[in-house]
């Protein structure tokens, strides 16, 4: 059995900050592997426990950040890492991400399983595991909360906002990951120096025959909603009715109630 996980560099969305005008400080944010993605790691090691499988793991971009989310893989048990190295990864297009990761898929596979996090922590899009599913022509198992990996095939449980979903399938197939579905491991000093000795292959988007295409942001702001600071004093019961209902009428002439 083999096993691609994808993991991307995000923005460590808890502790981006904004300037005065509310635009945010991007370059001043720390990045990190993503922690759905990092669920996807651990699930991937699990398998490689239970059944003997062989593990890879991939990222885009071109810095020693990406390569570190590599090491941070091995560390955690992955066996093999590819960096494809693109200057600002943050500007291509998703179809572009899902078809470079596809090429990976093809030309270093066959694969049985593709592991990613359900979304990343700063776009989170939701949208790269099915587009890499029907690149492929694999099935697709979404949003999985408890995966089981078995001999012959899978069976994920998703829990969503009507219910609990049981999806099973065989090899070979992609699954998303989410964020709740285990506690990803922490490394020992001893996994982490190993992590060190082992080698990163580089691959460019031109060897795996992938047009780049990017898009360009034309602005982010910090939303902000103003709030209306209507205070309402009460200290007796006639004075707490007499709040409570010009508390009822305030909600009703904003909409709320």
């Amino acid at each position: 059995m083999r096993i691609l996980v994808a993991a991307k560099l995000s923005l460590d969305a808890g502790q981006l900050k904004f300037d005065s005008s509310g635009h945010p400080l991007i370059d001043a944010c720390p990045r990190r592997m993503g922690d759905a993605d990092k669920c996807a790691v651990e699930e991937a090691v699990r398998a490689k426990e239970k059944l003997g499988a062989e593990t890879v793991v991939v990222t885009i971009g071109g810095s020693a950040e990406h390569a570190r989310i590599i090491r941070d893989a091995y560390a955690m048990g992955i066996d093999k890492g590819y960096i494809v190295r693109i200057n600002e990864p943050e500007t291509l297009s998703l179809p572009t991400v899902a078809r470079i990761i596809a090429e990976i898929y093809r030309r270093t596979g066959p694969y049985d399983l593709v592991f990613l996090g359900v979304g990343s922590n700063d776009t989170h899009s939701s949208m790269l595991a099915p587009m890499l599913s029907s690149m492929l022509d694999i099935p697709l198992l979404p949003s999985i909360d408890k995966l089981d990996v078995k001999n012959d095939g899978v069976e994920g449980i998703a829990t969503m906002e009507d219910g609990s979903y049981t999806f099973r399938a065989r090899f070979p197939a992609v699954i998303s990951i989410t964020s709740e579905a285990n506690e990803p491991r922490i490394p020992t000093l001893r996994a982490i120096l190993k992590s060190k000795r082992i080698p990163i292959q580089e691959v460019s988007p031109e060897d795996l025959g992938v047009n780049v295409e990017r898009i360009r942001l034309e602005n982010v702001e910090r939303f902000i909603l103003p709030r209306r600071r209507i205070l309402m004093e009460a200290g007796d019961q006639s004075q707490i009715e007499e709040a409570v209902g010009k508390l009822l009428e305030a909600l009703r002439s904003e909409g709320v109630i």
